[in-house]
């Protein structure tokens, strides 16, 4: 092609040519010309010609008509996808550790107070079986500290842990060791889930997720919550499936009484013994645990005489005596029931001949350390309402919660007030089990002893639970929604469970369905006051969807008041078993007036629910979230009352009164309890003609038929014409069977039968 002077030698032909192909985005033709300005010479023969300037301007609008404009370059998406993806498994991997660390430095610390506190007083065995815990436990927060280790450390750990499930399966069925007392290793075998999910994640294991793996599509979002995502799914469900597994296997002990039982005692109640025992022995009805001064013995001049040591054997203690002087001794003592309360008693036996029995020193409950340890657990119950309520209600109904000031750091309060909780009702529980006052706060001893017991681990664990809770919204921003809610909820259910076997679940029947009942009333609690306290105190309101928020949280605050209600007439069933033990009893008190606070604060919902519909109601919506949250927070109140409260299906002792057709008389038999396992009896004998009469001889004795104790004779005495009366004391709580006979000449006597309840 010619050059921009010779312009007037290019044909037409090639400048319409060129100007096609330029069009298109391609070079265009040269033909093979070595002009070095093509353009140059194009663009003036096209100023020269009319024809093809026409031409150039067609080409224009027939490229603009099929839209041929340059486009910006695509965007290569695939690295910051990728870049995405390892963050988030990277953060998984970082909340694996987290947990392993934690699990196995429980059980460190647990094998470590077994390994020193009674390392000395056990066999070979033990200290081989809590060498290898203790070794364990190093493995998992070896693997937490490298996860590299993690794939080389499962084989070895996981082997260990199926035994020591085996083992414990096997020695609980067997009777040979308590179904609590194997609960502490959970947490290994919840470590050792975790380090399986962490092993999935290293180089040389199943691909992760961010590792490029195809992945099937994202399961549907649930109010703003993605559901846990399915590379999660199956390890969890073996994880927890295990668990729970080994759960029934564990809890489906035995059935216990709500409250400890003296069954038997070594020497007898009352008896008169030839030479003086060298221990005194008592027996329940279930395992107890033992607080200082658990039995004390007085000698007939009101001194002691134990040793002082007392050692426990589940349901059997005993001490020792440094005493052989003749007369009457008093047994008093005082132990901790399965359901974390103080039960006290006393009885008398004789050596040689009976004499005036002494009086031992009072040993009663301070009312301050019990009103301050009811505090600690209402403070407790609030904490939980605040951390786990919150954190479900900010990730599944206000996500945008997140980033307001009030909302996140009301869960931090949570968390501060549950781990706040259980620093005190561990540091308050053993003076109250004790029987001491304020001076006892803080004792090495007392708090030793509460931590090795079932309400002292779990209120224990209730406190780390709360701390790592804190940590995981400390920490939100490396965590994902849908991660973050799932880890919440999951220690949210711990924690609940850790409420459960720290009160009356633990004892009594049913034990099992129990825990689990009790454990859902308190995450239920927990996600409907806590989704209320961020309602009232954090900045809804201030939201374009404050609406949607509130419709959201109600119909989950729906299912909450469904599952509350529930297990609150189970465990009132469990608990009282009779309407005639509501009014008599300190517990049937307390549950009604929990019951008419439960009445009021449904009415204030169904209220609010109702205002939902209404619009431009949203003030009077705010004030009525508000009183039903004081409403709760009231019946929180209550709970932690009857936590502490005997139920009232032990603590009813009704009065009997039965009529009785003896020998031609009719005699009037009453039963009226004046303490534990105490009666004050009654017989009165009518003549043929309906006066008092005094025929020649009235029995009384006691048998306990499903126990095969008795008879054991009772001794009337005369209270007037024709009253008799005794105080009817026996060695155990159950249903007695007193026989009443009456004689009327040397032949004609008949015997008659009613049935005592004692407890």
């Amino acid at each position: 092609m010619p050059s921009e002077a010779d312009s007037s030698t290019v044909e037409c032909s090639e400048v319409r040519e060129a100007l096609s192909a330029w069009a298109d985005g391609e070079r265009g033709p040269d033909a093979g010309r070595e002009e070095p300005n093509v353009e140059a010479a194009v663009r003036a023969h096209v100023a020269g010609c009319s024809g093809c300037a026409e031409f150039e301007e067609a080409m224009r609008g027939l490229v603009e008509l099929s839209g041929l404009v340059a486009q910006e370059p695509v965007p290569d998406l695939a690295g910051s996808v990728l870049a995405r993806r390892r963050r988030r498994g990277e953060s998984r991997v970082f909340v694996l550790r987290w947990g392993i660390a934690l699990m196995g430095g429980a059980e460190l610390v647990n094998a470590l107070y077994s390994f020193v506190a009674h390392g000395g007083q056990e066999g070979h065995a033990t200290h081989e079986s809590l060498s290898f815990t203790i070794a364990i436990c190093l493995g998992l927060l070896l693997a937490a500290y490298r996860p590299a280790l993690a794939r080389g450390y499962l084989p070895v750990i996981g082997t260990a842990v199926g035994l020591l499930l085996v083992t414990a399966v096997l020695d609980v069925s067997g009777g040979r060791t308590s179904a609590l007392d194997e609960l502490p290793h959970v947490d290994l075998l919840t470590g050792c889930v975790l380090l399986w999910l962490l092993a999935r994640e290293q180089p040389g294991g199943p691909a992760p997720a961010w590792r490029g793996r195809v992945r099937r599509p994202r399961p549907p979002t649930y109010g703003g919550l993605r559901v846990v995502s399915r590379s999660l799914v199956r390890p969890a469900r073996i994880g927890l499936g295990t668990a729970f597994a080994a759960g029934l296997v564990l809890l489906a002990g035995g059935p216990a009484s709500a409250h400890a039982v003296l069954t038997d005692s070594d020497p007898a109640q009352g008896a008169v013994l030839t030479s003086a025992p060298t221990r005194v022995s008592l027996t329940f009805d279930e395992s107890v645990t033992t607080p200082a001064g658990a039995v004390r013995v007085f000698a007939p001049d009101g001194h002691r005489v134990d040793s002082g040591r007392v050692t426990a054997d589940g349901p059997r203690v005993s001490v020792g005596l440094e005493s052989a002087a003749r007369g009457t001794y008093l047994v008093s003592w005082r132990v901790v029931s399965d359901d974390s309360h103080p039960v006290s008693g006393a009885f008398t036996f004789s050596v040689g001949a009976a004499s005036a029995a002494p009086t031992a020193p009072t040993v009663s409950t301070d009312g301050g350390v019990q009103t301050a340890l009811g505090v600690a657990r209402w403070v407790g119950y609030v904490g939980s309402a605040l951390l786990v309520g919150g954190l479900l209600f900010l990730c599944v109904c206000w996500p945008g919660g997140w980033s307001t000031r009030r909302a996140p750091r009301l869960v931090l309060a949570g968390a501060v007030l549950l781990v706040l909780g259980a620093v005190a009702s561990l540091l308050l529980k053993g003076p109250l089990d004790a029987g001491l006052g304020w001076s006892a706060l803080g004792r090495g001893e007392l708090l030793q002893e509460v931590v090795g017991t079932t309400y002292g681990r779990a209120t224990l664990t209730r406190g780390v639970l709360g701390l790592l809770l804190g940590l995981l919204v400390l920490g939100r921003g490396r965590l994902s929604a849908r991660e973050l809610g799932v880890l919440g909820g999951l220690l949210g259910a711990c924690e609940a469970v850790s409420f459960a076997l720290a009160g009356h679940a633990v004892a009594g029947d049913v034990r099992l369905l129990a825990i689990l009942s009790e454990s859902v009333h308190v995450l239920a609690m927990s996600v409907w006051l806590g989704g209320l306290a961020v309602l009232v105190v954090g900045s809804v309101w201030r939201d374009d969807g404050a609406r949607r928020v509130v419709l959201r949280f109600s119909s989950i605050a729906l299912g909450s008041v469904v599952a509350l209600l529930a297990t609150g007439l189970f465990q009132a069933w469990r608990q009282v078993r009779s309407f005639s033990a509501l009014t008599p009893t300190t517990y049937g008190r307390e549950l009604t007036i929990k019951v008419m606070l439960v009445v009021m604060v449904l009415g204030v919902a169904a209220t609010t629910r109702a205002l939902l519909r209404r619009r431009g109601a949203l003030s009077t919506l705010r004030r009525a979230v508000a009183l039903e949250s004081l409403i709760v927070l009231a019946v929180l109140g209550v709970t932690s009352a009857l936590v502490a409260t005997e139920p009232a299906r032990s603590a009813y002792r009704p009065t009997v009164a039965a009529d009785l057709s003896l020998a031609g008389d009719a005699v009037q038999v009453s039963a009226v309890p004046v303490g534990d396992r105490q009666s004050q009896l009654h017989v009165y004998v009518f003549g043929a003609d309906g006066q008092l009469a005094d025929p020649a001889e009235v029995r009384a004795s006691v048998t306990l038929p499903e126990r095969a104790v008795g008879p054991l004779p009772v001794a009337l005495g005369t209270a007037g014409p024709g009253h008799r009366q005794a105080l009817l004391s026996v060695p155990m709580v159950g249903t007695w069977r007193l026989a009443v006979t009456v004689r009327t000449s040397e032949v004609d006597e008949e015997t008659g039968y009613v049935e005592l309840p004692i407890r």
